[in-house]
């Protein structure tokens, strides 16, 4: 998860049979209900001075903001405007689930390839069945070769958010298409970076849990595993790489495989960006990422607000780059992590063309 707002809830410890899909209850203040509060507080800080400044001006033409109806205005204005974007960027843009086409460049494939690439599905307080859904259905109207689903499936902000059902439709897709699968930092309850691994598990470690839910519904899951993958005559190797954070991302199977197949272009599935630099090492062509949510609110001139909790350049928070030969894509994700928000950089789902 990323390093900003890093809020969590307390909640009663409700006694469930291992291994049992439920929906959670939560007994206190749920994280959806607790960022409304404070997004309606923010509207209302916004909103009343604005108006009341607007009324004062009218009814008194003794006061300042009558006699400086410029600067009052303008004041008012500015007020109002940050009302609309809070609100937009709350209830609107996270909303808006796009689909980014993209071409990639990669030798030793003569035709192209389509792939539908999503990550950070967070499904939990904000994000329910019906936005998986949402997800399942785009994908399948995109018609792709192959999907993959790069880690942070679950939200996972509680001890005992077992929430997991909430990721069945993609049992859909995997019927029709073939679907891969990897770990991101959620699905192991780690959170921010310490030089203490142990310390870096915030939550419980539901990694195997939501591994096998994942495999149940038809979903490829790769651990520190290659495939070879051959699909309209053209074959490349797939490495699902594990977590970046708890470093446990082993390229052993990898290493074995360009031997047995060393003409065949690489394309790797790893969670964290940040891998990148490691994974170049290993030959990889394509390192296909996730995780940043883009900063998940980009500022014009500026770029992301959020940032991660490793030294990664803010340009490499989205998009294409090129590193040490390899190639690095990284999706803004297609929910979020932490508050409900997403502004200038709507939720997605990408669309490669590999060629």
């Amino acid at each position: 998860m990323p390093t900003w707002w890093n809020w969590q809830t307390r909640t009663t410890q409700n006694r469930v049979p291992q291994g049992m899909w439920v929906r959670f209850p939560p007994s206190a203040l749920s994280m959806d209900l607790f960022y409304d509060i404070v997004i309606i507080a923010c509207v209302s800080a916004t909103v009343l001075p604005a108006v009341i400044l607007l009324y004062h001006r009218r009814k008194h033409p003794e006061s300042w903001e009558y006699k400086n109806k410029n600067k009052s205005a303008l004041f008012a204005a500015t007020l109002l405007i940050g009302t609309f974007f809070l609100f937009y960027g709350s209830f609107v843009e996270p909303n808006l689930l796009t689909v980014n086409r993209q071409i990639i460049d990669l030798p030793g494939l003569e035709k192209p390839l389509k792939i539908a690439l999503i990550s950070d599905i967070h499904v939990g307080d904000f994000n329910k069945e019906s936005d998986t859904q949402r997800i399942a259905d785009l994908i399948l109207s995109l018609n792709p070769d192959l999907v993959f689903v790069d880690g942070d499936h679950t939200f996972g902000n509680y001890k005992d958010d077992n929430r997991i059902d909430y990721l069945k439709p993609l049992g859909q897709v995997a019927k029709k298409i073939p679907t891969y699968a990897v770990h991101g930092n959620h699905e192991y309850g780690v959170g921010l970076y310490d030089s203490d691994i142990k310390k870096r598990f915030k939550l419980p470690n539901k990694s195997a849990e939501i591994a096998q839910a994942m495999r149940n519904l038809g979903v490829r899951y790769l651990i520190n595993e290659t495939e070879k993958i051959t699909v309209n005559g053209e074959s490349f190797l797939l490495f699902g790489g594990d977590e970046f954070l708890i470093d446990a991302v082993n390229y052993e199977s990898l290493d074995k495989a360009k031997l047995e197949n060393p003409e065949l272009p690489i394309i790797a599935l790893i969670h964290n960006p940040t891998a990148i630099y490691e994974a170049s090492k290993h030959g990889i062509d394509l390192v296909l990422s996730g995780h940043t949510h883009g900063g998940q609110v980009r500022l014009p001139f500026i770029g992301p607000a959020g940032t991660i909790e490793t030294d990664l350049p803010h340009a490499w928070y989205q998009g294409l780059v090129e590193y040490n030969g390899s190639k690095l894509f990284v999706t803004s994700g297609a929910n979020e992590s932490g508050a409900r928000l997403r502004l200038f950089n709507p939720p997605e789902i990408v669309l490669l063309t590999i060629q």
